[in-house]
């Protein structure tokens, strides 16, 4: 990334906001958003002093127009429901969508190696599993630091897989800092107990081994006895000090309990139930929906059981039918290309050995969040909308540079 009139110790506060998100937007709350808004100014600086427009830009054009372009298809739902008497305050939880373009030009002035951007991940995988293991061993229920437990263990997955791109290209130190990391991480997922991100961690594993497999793995058979016996030891481990395999058996139990009709008032029973009369509404709304934080109401409206519980809710708990309700057609559509079309670019980029790490961070980061969506959401809370804005702001325009330069 070139300077140009940037000073240099503006660049090396950048680069040290860099550095601090991964440690702190999982263990600390307020912290990371405060670094995303610190990032935006500096970005506002930086357009406005040499003016530079992120839409113009080649390498921030892609990712200003799917930010901005999300945003506004949520704004615009409000505005077909509700008109100018809608709730507009709602949509400061997507803020972050609509400053991202000036939030990436403030990191595109910065030139951040991927081993240190990785060491700060590591070392916030740390810290978050000693918060989770001090507070598991306090007896704390779902321990998951100053975090929400489903949002806390998401993210965790995120930073986990993230962290583990360069594995089999690090040096023995940094793999045993990999390994601690690691173990860490897997602590923090479990011990707080979230059955999707247990799902999103299955899914992402495949992923990971699939990227891998070729460059490292392929008729590497030390590699892959390695491989197998961490994950092995580390989620056997894990998996025997928690309620694991209690928290699965209950939510098979659930799902049967529900399509029986005997138990309606479950975790996953209320989730079926908002899944059910959501996809159930959306037919007479289908293009622009019903307004963005409005599809718990209607989705009440057509439940059969719980309406006032359904209707207590902020979203369906599925990021798909949510936005399917809220947006309609248009808003999924939206959805969908702010986490593919990042895929795909990234994709194209796995066969340049530059470029390949960042590339594999960029399909696990986007692919991570498509899981999350399943029994959650991938977008609406703050720190996961952070998480996303921020890596990647970080990662797509590295990847759509034409001049790459090498991982340091």
């Amino acid at each position: 990334m070139s300077e140009t009139r940037l000073e240099k110790k503006h660049s090396n506060f950048v680069i040290a906001l860099l550095l601090l998100f991964p440690v702190v937007i999982n263990s600390i709350k307020i912290f990371g958003n405060l670094i995303l808004l610190i990032l935006f100014v500096l970005g506002t600086y930086i357009a406005i002093s040499e003016s530079k427009n992120p839409f113009k830009i080649k390498e921030l054009k892609v990712f200003s127009w799917l930010t901005t372009g999300y945003f506004l298809v949520m704004l615009l739902s409000m505005l077909h429901a509700n008109g100018l008497d809608a709730d507009f305050h709602h949509l400061g939880r997507k803020i972050h969508f609509l400053l991202a373009p000036l939030i990436a030009l403030a990191i595109f002035q910065a030139d951040l190696s991927i081993k240190r951007l990785l060491l700060s991940i590591k070392i916030g995988l740390i810290l978050i599993g000693i918060i989770v293991i001090v507070q598991f061993l306090l007896g704390y229920n779902r321990p998951s630091g100053m975090i929400n437990a489903n949002i806390f263990g998401d993210i965790a997955v995120a930073m986990l897989f993230l962290s583990i791109v360069r594995v089999f290209s690090e040096k023995p130190k940094e793999q045993v800092i990999t390994f601690v990391a690691i173990l860490a991480g897997i602590s923090a997922i479990f011990l707080s107990e979230n059955r999707g991100s247990w799902l999103s961690f299955l899914v992402l594993s495949i992923v990971y081994i699939g990227l891998i497999y070729k460059p490292f793995l392929q008729e590497k058979i030390k590699r892959k006895i390695f491989l197998v016996l961490m994950l092995s030891v580390a989620i056997g481990f894990i998996g025997t000090q928690t309620d694991a395999s209690k928290r699965i058996s209950k939510a098979v139990t659930e799902i049967q309990n529900w399509h029986s009709g005997s138990e309606l008032k479950t975790s996953l029973g209320l989730r079926m139930e908002m899944w059910r009369s959501g996809l159930s509404a959306t037919k007479q709304a289908p293009w622009l929906g019903y307004g963005y934080r409005n599809a718990n109401q209607v989705a009440s409206e057509h439940a059969s059981n719980n309406k006032i519980i359904i209707q207590g809710f902020t979203h369906l708990h599925n990021e798909y039918i949510t936005n399917l309700v809220s947006a309609g057609i248009i808003g999924l559509f939206s959805v969908l290309v702010l986490l593919f079309v990042p895929v795909v670019i990234f994709y194209r980029k796995l066969k340049n050995k530059d470029t390949y790490h960042y590339a594999s961070m960029g399909i696990l980061l986007c692919i991570g969040y498509a899981t999350f969506g399943f029994s959650h959401i991938a977008f609406g809370e703050e720190h996961v909308n952070a998480f996303y804005v921020f890596f990647l702001g970080l990662l797509l325009p590295l990847i759509i540079k034409t001049r790459h330069q090498k991982l340091s």
